[in-house]
């Protein structure tokens, strides 16, 4: 299977292209700085720009599947968080971005979804954060800790669900993938998964483990399908 990985320079986006190609599939990862992603074998690297349409149309061309990494961006690479700043720094950077998320995302995912109609993708998968749930199907602890969290981050909230509304209203074959508190660490494959699955928001959640869910559900779970599925610990 042919996957484009849209923010394939981020910290899930690399992560879901080295899965992908651990599993035999073939990437294009797309990246508005495309030479920050270094060229091999079963990787095909396209410019693109998610706040330009067809710029997403000639990045996805082909593609049989579509899987968005994209967020507010943090202006901190993966390599320098886990080699010399630590999760607890990067988990500042994280929360700086996200009291000022702009409209990547709102204006961002429109413009996926266009494309994958102009260019005949039916199956999208978007990461997302389990900060959008209502908190209902969580313990009353964790709940209560989500509705905290989205008074906290209602910027980035509001932008996020613009998003998923956006991709719930088109007819694409879509997944929606709340992930809990991500963090640069090695996966270890012992998540929970699927819809209305009962997490731990603020358990964190390796970014290997996170691209492992993403894979799977653009690749070997149909029976998510147009669901919005929970992944964490």
């Amino acid at each position: 299977m042919k996957i484009a990985v849209i923010g394939a320079t981020g910290g899930t986006g690399r992560r879901v292209m080295d899965r992908a190609l651990a599993l035999g599939h073939e990437i294009i990862g797309v990246a508005r700085r495309p030479e920050s992603l270094s060229p091999e074998e079963g990787i095909t690297v396209r410019k693109g720009d998610v706040l330009d349409e067809q710029s997403m149309v000639n990045a996805i061309t082909g593609a049989d599947v579509v899987i968005s990494c994209i967020g507010p961006p943090s202006n901190l690479s993966p390599e320098s968080a886990a080699k010399n700043l630590g999760n607890i720094r990067a988990g500042i950077h994280t929360i700086a971005a996200n009291f000022s998320p702009g409209t990547v995302m709102s204006d961002g995912i429109p413009n996926i979804v266009s494309a994958c109609q102009r260019t005949g993708v039916k199956r999208i998968v978007m990461q997302s954060g389990i900060n959008l749930s209502d908190g209902k199907e969580l313990s009353l602890f964790n709940g209560l800790a989500v509705c905290l969290m989205r008074s906290i981050f209602r910027k980035a909230i509001q932008d996020k669900s613009k998003a998923e509304q956006a991709l719930i209203q088109s007819e694409l074959d879509w997944v929606i993938v709340r992930a809990s508190v991500l963090q640069y660490a090695e996966g270890t494959s012992h998540y929970t998964a699927g819809p209305l699955a009962r997490i731990n928001p603020l358990g964190a959640l390796p970014f290997e483990d996170c691209a492992d869910c993403l894979v799977r559900a653009a690749t070997s779970e149909p029976e998510w399908t147009r669901k919005i599925v929970n992944v964490g610990r």
